[in-house]
């Protein structure tokens, strides 16, 4: 009986990227990362790439496809011990922190978009929303660095019915105790800027121009109220509040 061999299948550089959908250009970077080398190279150096080689690529397409980048997934495919679950959930978190950050510049466009189709100047409308976008910035600052409080809105919600009761009670703006409820949200307001002046300034621009409808219990109507209580205040330090 004669000798049996087997042939093991084999792919040259271009046909492994023509059956995976994939660039020549990607296959090299990969390899030059070191994330797929090819099983054997000919006498002529052509790469040649086995079953092992295509599964492995199968898979590095499947994880690029749920996001994950080529570091991670390297060392997921190398290291064995390296818990897929925990790579994955690690990735979802990303995620969900980029889900929430498109959601705020959906609201931010939004409210961009509702200027844009007013009937104003083209100036105040840019001036509008760099304000936006400025108070946007803070708020993801305050997020990252883990200065963003549990409490916030629930304390937004406490002065805003102290400023309301003034308001639902007839009081002018210029009385004591609007004032001092004002006084108690400019603090805030400034703790919020962290004393950046430019922030302040584009908090007061929103308040007067496009004031949020709903925010923790605040309406248009009471961040008028607020503006007018701020402009009988005497302060030496002289913010745009």
């Amino acid at each position: 009986m004669g000798e049996r061999t087997t042939r093991r299948r084999r792919w040259r550089i271009g046909e492994l990227a023509e059956a995976t959908g994939l660039t020549v250009r990607t296959l090299h970077h990969y390899e030059h990362i070191g994330l797929l080398a090819p099983a054997v190279r000919t006498e002529g150096n052509q790469r040649l790439y086995d079953e092992h080689d295509l599964r492995r690529l199968y898979r590095i397409r499947a994880l690029r496809d749920l996001g994950l980048s080529l570091a991670d997934i390297g060392h997921m495919l190398d290291d064995g011990s390296a818990a897929l679950g925990d790579v994955l959930r690690a990735h979802r978190g990303r995620v969900d922190a980029e889900l929430e950050r498109l959601g705020r510049l959906r609201l931010l466009l939004d409210r961009a978009c509702a200027q844009a189709d007013g009937e104003v100047d083209p100036d105040d409308t840019l001036a509008t929303i760099e304000a936006m976008s400025r108070v946007a910035r803070r708020i993801e600052d305050l997020e990252k660095n883990g200065d963003a409080k549990d409490d916030d809105e629930a304390r937004w919600r406490e002065l805003g019915h102290e400023l309301r009761a003034c308001m639902d009670a007839g009081d002018a703006p210029s009385t004591p105790r609007a004032r001092a409820a004002a006084r108690a949200v400019m603090a805030r307001i400034r703790a919020f800027a962290g004393g950046d002046r430019a922030t302040l300034e584009a908090l007061a621009r929103l308040r007067r121009v496009d004031p949020p409808k709903n925010l923790a219990g605040w309406d248009p109507e009471l961040f008028r109220y607020l503006d007018q209580a701020l402009e009988g205040l005497v302060e030496t330090e002289d913010d745009p509040c």
